[in-house]
């Protein structure tokens, strides 16, 4: 869309990602899911292709899958959830992007290195293991070709070892490959969806 004279520059499109909140007004809490969407999406589109123009997106937090104290799930799901309107929408990107979350959790042991783990927790599980978790990652990569190409966001909370973020890395590779194919499997059926009026 067109931007305004101030926000606009010459040779580049502006970016603005807009977090609201499931209830109630914004609050850092949102603010901080800008940023950490900003950092994650910016480098992937290729904002020299429409200068002088906005590329404005908004996030609808329709119900918060995190408890008070976290923002693993909606962040990530927020970062898959741009990711897809940002194809659906028809912008011009350099990449793949893929986030997940991964939570260290003690269950009946208060011995961290026998810490249990969980991979995209619903909001139910959360609750579950609330008073019981250790540290939470949230992971985004950059894929090309279908390969990982770089690390785009490490996000992690609590306490932890540096062998647990590097099992984190490891984990969340694999993960976020396997969304990204989930996520290009949705896209093509989308496409092919809309096309069928063509074979009529």
């Amino acid at each position: 869309m067109e931007v305004n004279k101030r926000d606009e520059l010459p040779d580049v499109a502006t970016l603005e990602i807009v977090v609201r909140p499931d209830v109630g007004v914004t609050s850092t809490r949102e603010q901080f899911l800008q940023d950490r969407i900003m950092r994650v999406i910016a480098p992937v589109i290729a904002l020299e292709l429409h200068p002088r123009t906005l590329i404005q997106i908004v996030v609808q937090i329709v119900q918060s899958g995190d408890t008070k104290i976290l923002n693993t799930i909606t962040l990530s799901a927020s970062i898959n959830a741009t990711y897809m309107a940002l194809l659906d929408a028809g912008v011009p990107l350099r990449s793949t992007v893929s986030a997940t979350s991964i939570i260290y959790y003690t269950a009946g042991t208060s011995d961290s290195s026998k810490a249990k783990v969980l991979i995209d927790p619903t909001r139910a599980e959360l609750e579950k293991i609330e008073k019981d978790i250790v540290s939470v990652h949230t992971i985004a990569y950059e894929l090309k070709g279908g390969k990982i190409e770089r690390l785009l966001l490490s996000e992690s909370v609590g306490s932890f070892t540096e062998d647990q973020v590097l099992e984190c890395y490891d984990t969340a590779a694999n993960i976020c490959d396997e969304t990204n194919r989930t996520m290009r499997e949705a896209v093509t059926l989308g496409v092919q969806q809309k096309s069928r009026w063509r074979e009529a």
